[in-house]
């Protein structure tokens, strides 16, 4: 009875590890997305809304330009997007960044409406 109560115990141990470790390779693997997988930034729309973004949310590495803080525009939903925009030119002039141009703004709604989460 002993052993098979043992076994039990290391079996759900190797089990907790198991979903321990799962849950860690999930976790590193999705915030790796938010710097590696963030759609189509190699793009007009995308150059302005990495440019314009990085100033506040990283900074730039590499030759290419980009930014690897940028915010992954799935995260949120085009109604979200809307209402964090504003916020976020705001803060930009509280910090002196210069504002957006109509045509930067146009550009990063049109990025945002193509790639935001449904």
């Amino acid at each position: 009875m002993r052993s098979s109560f043992v076994k039990l115990i290391c079996a759900s141990g190797r089990l907790h590890a198991y979903g321990l470790g799962l849950s860690a390779s999930l976790w590193i693997g999705g915030c790796g997305g938010v710097f590696t997988g963030i759609p189509e930034l190699d793009t007009s729309d995308g150059r302005v809304f990495a440019q314009r973004c990085s100033a506040c949310h990283g900074k730039p590495f590499g030759n290419h330009g980009l930014a690897h803080g940028v915010p992954d525009p799935r995260f949120r939903t085009i109604a979200e997007w809307q209402e964090v925009l504003p916020r976020m030119e705001r803060l930009m002039r509280e910090k002196g960044l210069p504002s957006l141009t109509e045509s930067e703004r146009e550009a990063i709604s049109r990025y945002l409406s193509r790639y935001a989460k449904p």
